[in-house]
C-alpha cells in the first residue's frame, strides 16, 4: 500500500501547480491560498493550535515537535467555481498540484524538522467586455479582452523545538517566489473603420525570503485530555520584484507584429505582518475541536499603486474517530471531520472590502502502517452580485496522501 501512495504522488507530482480561476485574481498578488495541508482543509483550516502526530503541522512550526515519524504528504485540489452578477454568468474548473511536505525528528520529542512547497497565490483569470465607443460619427465599437495567470509560491524549512516540558518553539524559513503576466488587448473596428488590435502586457516577477516564529503550549487535563494552545507572529518584509510593461501590435491572425518596450523598473512590494492564535480542546484518538484567529496587516504592507484593507480570519473546526481500537470496522478507526471559516481579503474593489466564506468536510482514511489517504471538500462564496461585484460560488475537492513511517533509523534485527 506504501508503494501504492508512492506512486500516487509521483503521479500528482507531474501536474501543474493549481490555479483557481478567479475573476478577482486580477488583484494585488492574486488569490490568497491557505498554507495548510489537506487535513486541515477538512477541518475548516484549523491549524494554529491543533497539533497531530499524524500529518505535518505547516501553519505553526513549533507544533513540528509531535512529528516523531518521518511524514511525506502531498496533494492535488481541483477548483470549481460558478460567477454571477448584473448581466454576468459563467464557470470555470481548475486543479493541479497544491500540497507537499515532508517533516522528520532531529532528536525525536526535542527537535523535527520539515520542509516543501505550497502555493502562496494564484493568478487566472479571462473577462471580455464589447461596447460602442461614444462621440463617433460612425459605428465604431471597442472589444477588451483581459487575461492574467502565474503566482507566487513558497518554498518553506521549518523547525520546531521543544524548550520544556510543555513550552514549544518553532521558526520557519520562507523563500517566496513566482511570475505574473497580465494581457490586456483592445480590439477596435467598425463599419467603416479598419479593425485594429493592441495588446498591453505587463510581466512581473517576485523572490525573496520572510519568516514566520510559532509558539505551542500544552495543558495535560488528564492522561487522554489536553488543552493545546498555539501563535505565530511574521513581521513585515520586503518582496524584491521587477516589472516589465510593452506595447504590442497585433494582426487580426493574433500574431504579434511589433513589440515596443514602455516601462522597465524595479517594484517596492511588501508582504503583510501576520499575527495568530489557535486553541483546541482534543481526547486523544477520539475528538478534537479548536479555532483559529489570524490578522494580517496588508493596510500598512503592498505598495504605493494599490490601497489595502487589513485582512482579518476567522476558523472553527473538529475531528473526530468513531472507534480508534475497532479492528473489525475500517469506517469506525477512519478520522472524519467538518467546519467553516470566514475571510475579510485585503482587496478592495468597488470601494467595498472582499470577503470570502467556506464550509469544510474532510476524511482520512487509514492505510498500512499509520498512513492515510486524505480527503477534503470545501464550498465557498467569494465576493457578492450586488453594487458592481461579481459573486463566485466555488467547490474545491481535495486528495491527498500522506506516508509514516520511521525512515532513517538503522534496524536492530534483521
Amino acid at each position: 500500500m506504501k508503494r501504492i501512495l508512492a506512486g500516487f504522488a509521483c503521479i500528482i507530482l507531474l501536474g501543474q501547480h493549481v490555479q483557481a480561476q478567479s475573476i478577482y485574481s486580477f488583484q494585488g498578488l492574486g488569490s490568497l491560498n491557505h498554507q495548510g495541508m489537506p487535513n486541515n482543509v477538512g477541518m475548516g483550516e484549523v491549524g494554529i493550535g491543533s497539533p497531530t502526530i499524524w500529518h505535518i503541522n505547516t501553519q505553526n512550526p513549533a507544533n513540528l515537535i509531535y512529528n516523531t515519524f518521518s511524514t511525506f504528504q502531498v496533494g492535488l485540489e481541483v477548483d470549481r467555481r460558478q460567477f454571477s452578477g448584473e448581466d454576468i454568468s459563467g464557470s470555470a474548473t481548475d486543479g493541479g498540484l497544491r500540497f507537499l511536505g515532508y517533516a522528520f525528528p532531529i532528536m525525536p520529542g526535542k527537535w523535527s524538522s520539515s520542509f516543501g512547497i505550497l502555493p502562496y497565490s494564484s493568478v487566472s483569470y479571462n473577462t471580455f467586455s464589447e461596447g460602442e465607443i461614444p462621440g463617433t460619427d460612425d459605428m465604431v465599437f471597442q472589444i477588451s479582452d483581459n487575461r492574467g495567470e502565474g503566482g507566487l509560491t513558497n518554498f518553506f524549512w521549518a523547525n520546531g523545538f521543544k524548550i520544556k516540558n510543555k513550552l514549544l518553539v518553532g521558526v520557519r524559513t520562507t523563500y517566496t517566489f513566482g511570475s505574473i503576466e497580465k494581457n490586456s488587448t483592445i480590439s477596435i473596428g467598425g463599419d467603416d473603420v479598419p479593425v485594429s488590435n493592441v495588446t498591453y502586457r505587463e510581466f512581473e516577477s517576485y523572490s525573496d525570503l520572510n519568516f514566520l516564529f510559532g509558539l505551542g503550549y500544552r495543558h495535560k487535563l488528564n492522561d487522554e485530555t489536553f488543552l493545546n494552545f498555539g501563535a505565530i507572529y511574521s513581521p513585515k518584509s520586503p518582496l524584491n520584484g521587477s516589472s516589465e510593461l510593452s506595447l504590442i501590435r497585433v494582426a487580426n491572425s493574433g500574431a504579434e507584429i511589433e513589440v515596443i518596450p514602455v516601462r522597465e523598473g524595479n517594484i517596492d512590494f511588501d508582504l503583510p505582518g501576520q499575527l495568530g492564535f489557535g486553541f483546541s480542546y482534543e481526547k486523544l484518538n477520539d475528538f478534537k475541536i479548536g479555532f483559529d484567529i489570524e490578522s494580517h496587516s496588508w493596510s500598512s504592507a503592498g505598495n504605493e499603486s494599490q490601497t489595502y484593507n487589513d485582512g482579518f480570519k476567522f476558523a472553527v473546526g473538529a475531528d473526530w474517530v468513531p472507534d480508534y481500537n475497532d479492528v473489525n470496522s475500517y469506517w469506525k478507526r477512519a478520522k472524519y471531520s467538518a467546519g467553516f471559516n470566514y475571510y475579510k481579503l485585503p482587496y478592495i474593489v468597488n470601494n467595498q472590502a472582499l470577503t470570502d466564506f467556506g464550509i469544510n468536510f474532510g476524511a482520512s482514511l487509514p492505510v498500512s502502517g499509520f498512513s492515510s489517504l486524505d480527503l477534503a471538500f470545501k464550498w465557498g462564496q467569494l465576493g457578492e452580485s450586488s453594487n458592481g461585484l461579481i459573486k463566485e460560488t466555488y467547490y474545491k475537492v481535495v486528495i491527498g496522501a500522506t506516508i509514516n513511517d520511521r525512515w532513517f533509523i538503522k534496524r536492530k534485527y534483521d
